[in-house]
């Protein structure tokens, strides 16, 4: 049995069910989808697949028939691995994402929480949110975070973040690797860029 989890921030184009539907579909009987949620910032959909069954290739279809109903951060993962795989990525023709912007963007996503978890412990509180991952889009280097604040407070600590202390720490590496762009979206939505000279 191979157990495979998708998951997204923000809202899809469709309903859950009807995308869960979709999967049933071309599972056929050599699997099911065993549960997911769906709330306020994204949702995600379990799958089993069963022994005997050409498990890469399911998830390839399945990846085709349902990336264009999922936000851009939609991603997989094999419950044996956890390596993240961006289901934009998985497609035919998809160009790769140069791994310097990619470990950027994932140096900066754990940059974040370090500081943001830093911040909270001074003040003896948990994290108000946090970088789920990073990903890359062109050229532009993205951080997916999420949390319950609203919107509006995390942009303007984020702006002061960007425009203080921490700006080496987001402009340096960024600059060096080739990013134009940093942006920053909070439960799937895009709150916040910065042009990258």
């Amino acid at each position: 049995m191979v157990e495979v989890f998708i998951s997204w921030l923000g809202g899809a184009q469709v309903g859950k069910a009807d995308i869960e539907d979709l999967i049933e579909d071309i599972l056929g009987d050599q699997g099911e989808v065993t549960g997911g949620g769906e709330g306020d910032t994204g949702g995600n959909i379990d799958i089993e697949i069963f022994e005997d069954t050409d498990a890469e290739r399911l998830v390839s279809e399945i990846v085709k028939a349902i990336s264009d109903q999922l936000p851009k951060n939609a991603y997989y993962v094999f419950a044996d691995d956890e390596e993240r795989h961006l289901l934009r990525e998985q497609l035919p023709g998809a160009a790769q994402v140069p791994m310097q912007l990619q470990a950027a963007s994932d140096g900066i996503c754990g940059g974040l929480n370090r500081a943001l978890d830093a911040a909270a412990r001074a003040r003896g509180e948990t994290m108000p949110f946090k970088c789920a991952f990073g990903m890359v889009e062109g050229t532009t280097v993205i951080s997916q975070l999420v949390g319950r604040l609203p919107v509006e407070t995390v942009r303007e600590r984020l702006e002061s973040w960007v425009n203080g202390e921490t700006s080496a720490m987001i402009r340096q590496p960024l600059g060096l690797v080739g990013a134009t762009a940093w942006e920053a979206h909070y439960n799937g939505a895009p709150i916040l860029r910065v042009p990258i000279p």
